[in-house]
């Protein structure tokens, strides 16, 4: 698309595609304005914002945010728009109503009575994130932060749009699961990429097949650091979390979180990719731990890769790797650039005692996890 200045109405507010036709739903996405139900909270199609973004639909809620697909004017190119908006603590005056008559009415975002410095302490960890990831521009491996500003009492972080899709959809469209091989090489730039923003403060903490795209170029990108995971209050930080991924320590409040924390979740989400399962809750298995080892699987896979995976698993921050670069060397028996972990060698993985078990060819992971189980009830 020309960067030349578009007209808004001609836009499509699912797609932000040109509409040949304004009165018809959108040829590329389906797209109906007619029939778009406005989510709770969320603002309408045709705001601007800070004078150059117009908003379109809304595309995901989380706990912490709201996020739409919008336009640049200035770039004339979609972009992905973060709101900060903690569940349970902000709140928006409603209206059913919007046009391409842009509206007239407040957007501004308002706090629950008893949660104003909850509200405002998560606002300000959201800009001072936003302002960290942005010096990252254009790092191959995340999601490249183009603008952040104040606005409607809360703030904004506008990121890069990535047409694709992420890899829960990816797996599944692969069979429900990707080979080993694949991964691997797909989340090479992500781990450089976390073990950078990680040395400079900022955790992920929500790491998940849900949260890492695969473009249109078949490059992996880690999305939502913008999540705002700090809410300024204790009392905020937990809750929203994703099971199967979060390790133990951010089941409380006051956990030491820190890179261990992305490791445990990248892992964890290495593993679902893997074989199709989804890990017990973390404090789960410090009572009984259920894990199924990687080589029960019928998985073409290093011993020293299924090892490392299962190194970042452990539920104990100490008995993990304490850093990507530590999880990278073992994964790929290279350093990273500037890199030597304390750790050189590909080391066992500490766990509860476990025979070697010898690879089965063609069972299925049905049939892995019956005999695994079997196994260790009869123990």
């Amino acid at each position: 698309m020309d960067k030349t200045l578009v007209d808004p109405n001609r836009l499509c507010m699912g797609c932000m595609e040109l509409l040949e036709n304004t009165g018809v739903p959108c040829p590329k996405c389906g797209f109906s304005l007619k029939d778009y139900q406005q989510p709770e909270n969320g603002m309408p199609p045709y705001e601007i914002l800070n004078g150059k973004y117009l908003v379109g639909k809304v595309i995901g809620i989380g706990g912490f945010g709201i996020t739409y697909i919008g336009w640049d004017f200035y770039q004339s190119k979609k972009v992905c728009i973060k709101e900060y908006f903690p569940k349970g603590v902000a709140k928006r005056e409603q209206t059913t109503t919007y046009s391409t008559e842009y509206s007239t009415y407040s957007m501004d975002v308002f706090t629950v009575n008893t949660k104003k410095a909850a509200y405002l302490g998560g606002l300000k960890g959201y800009i001072k994130e936003a302002e960290t990831l942005s010096k990252f521009y254009g790092m191959p491996g995340i999601v490249s932060v183009r603008d952040f500003f104040y606005g409607n009492k809360t703030a904004y972080i506008v990121m890069e749009y990535i047409d694709g899709i992420n890899f829960r959809q990816f797996a599944k469209s692969s069979g429900g699961v990707l080979q080993s091989y694949i991964l691997f090489e797909l989340l090479k730039d992500v781990i450089k990429a976390l073990n950078s923003v990680h040395k400079a403060g900022v955790i992920h903490r929500d790491i998940s097949p849900d949260n890492i795209m695969l473009n249109d170029k078949f490059k992996a990108k880690l999305i939502d650091f913008g999540a705002a995971k700090h809410s300024g209050a204790g009392q905020e930080t937990s809750i929203f979390l994703k099971h199967g991924y979060a390790p133990i320590e951010q089941y409380d409040r006051n956990g030491n979180q820190g890179p261990w924390t992305d490791v445990y979740s990248l892992c964890a989400t290495m593993y679902y990719l893997l074989t199709g399962i989804k890990l017990q809750k973390a404090y789960e298995r410090v009572a009984e731990d259920k894990t199924i080892p990687l080589n029960m699987f019928n998985i073409e896979i290093e011993d020293y890769q299924a090892n490392a995976i299962l190194k970042g698993l452990n539920v104990q921050i100490e008995d993990r790797y304490q850093s990507m670069a530590e999880l990278y060397y073992e994964l790929y028996h290279e350093y990273l650039p500037g890199e030597r972990p304390q750790k050189p060698a590909a080391e066992a993985v500490r766990q509860k005692t476990m025979p070697e078990i010898m690879p089965i060819p063609d069972i299925t992971r049905e049939e892995a996890a019956m005999q695994y189980l079997k196994q260790h009830s009869e123990d």
